[in-house]
């Protein structure tokens, strides 16, 4: 035997094929095969833009008509996994509702009460550790894409939109009234690769800041680069390339994590420049205002001008939302190819919705369902069988349930304020924590819960809404607090009380309202 092996090894040297020493192969690095995360979520995307919604089979899952929207990959990607019909936003604006899904925190604890504009001093507290710092402290390789929002705007740009830190000269100009880029430290929050976009009310005209030379014409990290093409294709194009590691963006060997925050269909969408046009024609284009605006409450303007010009938004809006459609479908194509696929935890969601004509209103921050009510899918093959789930998950539970399903339940931060039920989406059964009856809602001046039956609303000079979701789902109809029962009075007012205690709200430390809401 000892000849054999002597001649086998002598064969290999011959053919120029190095041996390794003992050592070196046993110090080959493991492959790490903890999951990987994708998470996806563009701004201003409602439950209701869901083409699968559209399906017999999925048709009675919501007790409204869906949007009449193209979503082939997202359809075929919620009937993989989870389908949920109850997810809440918080407070359904962009910076809240970021903040809350970084840190697990509310408002009060996490530092961002409004949306950060060059108005607002809040932003995202340096120091709290977020979801992205703990999958970077377990080793995961972590990348940011897309629009941030969550750090404070400051005139710290020169008038190219070069980032120079300081408002004295060449500095003291914004680069974006509305978001701003953020350098390399703490407010990253442990995202290594790094590809932000500032849209400033452009989709095709972003600005683009990296920390990988190569996305961005060879610019340093903080100098303004404009790939002038659909914001969404540019990400994309930046996915595939980290996924497929075309320039060493990540160790191989590691588990990764990305999360793209898209822009669209965020506004601009009152022109035809604001998306595709060939999207435009193909879909929309020949569409009457009543086969493009569905929803019952709806308001038509008897203003003809007016009424053109919110058919011409749904139009650009759902052009928007196939688009996005259309870059998720490649970047999920190019995971498959991968051969990661099957070991990543896909999420879709958004930060919040849009009214889009429902109660004569535009844009989003208010209660209704439209607004409040966002899409969310969880694709983990092997792990969660595909089904609708009804759980009202609310901002602050994304992250603490995202850690657990990763395996990292023990890694939640001690000042997480949100749930983890990740055991619930596992096994179907919510032992840790049981399914929430309600799910709070925030804003200045009106604070609230929406139940599966009921949305209730105080508002701070002392009066309220109250509507019916079951019988009135288009919440069309305000209903007395004397029109239910005295367990289900009870219950709204303790529920929102409780909330708001929870939540640390300043309405909780002075009893606001208290004609309306019960305190603990």
């Amino acid at each position: 035997m000892k000849t054999k092996h002597l001649f086998l090894f002598s064969m290999i040297s011959t053919l120029g094929m190095p041996s390794l020493p003992a050592k070196e192969m046993a110090s080959e690095p493991a492959v790490d095969k903890r999951p990987n995360l994708l998470y996806i979520f563009p701004d201003q995307y409602r439950l209701f833009a869901l083409g699968i919604w559209s399906d017999p089979a999925y048709k009675e899952a919501i007790s409204t008509v869906g949007d009449p929207v193209h979503t082939p990959n997202l359809d075929r990607l919620a009937k993989q996994g989870a389908l949920f019909t109850n997810v809440c936003s918080t407070q359904p604006v962009s910076s809240p509702h970021r903040a809350m899904l970084l840190s697990g925190m509310f408002p009060e604890k996490n530092g961002i009460k409004k949306n950060c504009t060059i108005d607002n001093t809040e932003e995202l507290h340096h120091d709290i550790v977020c979801f992205t710092d703990v999958l970077a402290q377990e080793g995961y390789e972590t990348a940011y894409v897309g629009k941030t929002h969550w750090h404070r705007t400051q005139a710290l740009f020169d008038k190219t939109g070069n980032y120079k830190g300081t408002t004295e000269s060449p500095g003291g100009a914004y680069q974006n009234k509305f978001d701003t880029y953020i350098p390399e430290g703490k407010s990253r929050h442990g995202n290594k690769f790094w590809y932000q976009h500032l849209n400033n009310n452009n989709h095709y005209n972003a600005i683009a800041y990296s920390n990988r030379p190569e996305l961005i014409g060879g610019k340093s990290d903080g100098e303004a680069y404009r790939p002038k093409r659909f914001t969404s294709t540019v990400e994309a194009d930046v996915i595939i390339k980290y996924l497929k590691n075309q320039n060493n963006e990540r160790n191989p060997n590691k588990p990764f994590s990305i999360i793209w925050s898209i822009n669209p269909p965020h506004p601009p969408y009152s022109r035809l420049t604001d998306c595709d046009s060939a999207v435009y024609n193909k879909y929309y284009r020949n569409l009457s205002f009543d086969e493009l605006l569905l929803r019952d409450n709806v308001v038509k303007s008897k203003n003809l001008q007016k009424q053109e010009k919110l058919k011409l938004c749904a139009q650009v809006y759902y052009s928007l939302i196939k688009s996005v459609d259309d870059e998720i479908g490649r970047v999920l194509k190019a995971l498959e190819e991968t051969g990661e696929a099957d070991n990543t935890i896909i999420v879709f969601t958004s930060d919040h919705g849009e009214m889009m004509g429902s109660h004569g209103r535009m844009s989003k921050s208010v209660f209704y369902d439209e607004s409040m009510l966002v899409p969310f899918i969880i694709r983990y093959p092997g792990k969660i069988k595909p089904h609708v789930e009804d759980l009202m998950m609310g901002s602050t539970d994304i992250m603490p349930t995202m850690l657990g399903l990763m395996g990292m339940g023990d890694k939640i931060p001690e000042t997480v304020m949100g749930n983890d039920y990740s055991d619930g989406l596992l096994t179907g059964e919510y032992k840790k924590h049981p399914k929430p009856e309600s799910a709070l809602y925030l804003s200045k001046n009106k604070k609230g819960v929406r139940t599966y039956k009921y949305t209730y609303v105080v508002k701070e000079d002392n009066t309220y809404e109250l509507y019916d979701n079951v019988n009135d789902p288009y919440q069309k109809k305000k209903i007395s607090l004397d029109d239910i029962s005295s367990q289900e009075r009870s219950f709204l007012k303790k529920a929102l009380g409780k909330w708001l205690t929870k939540s640390c709200d300043e309405w909780a430390n002075v009893k606001k309202c208290e004609g309306y809401i019960t305190y603990q």
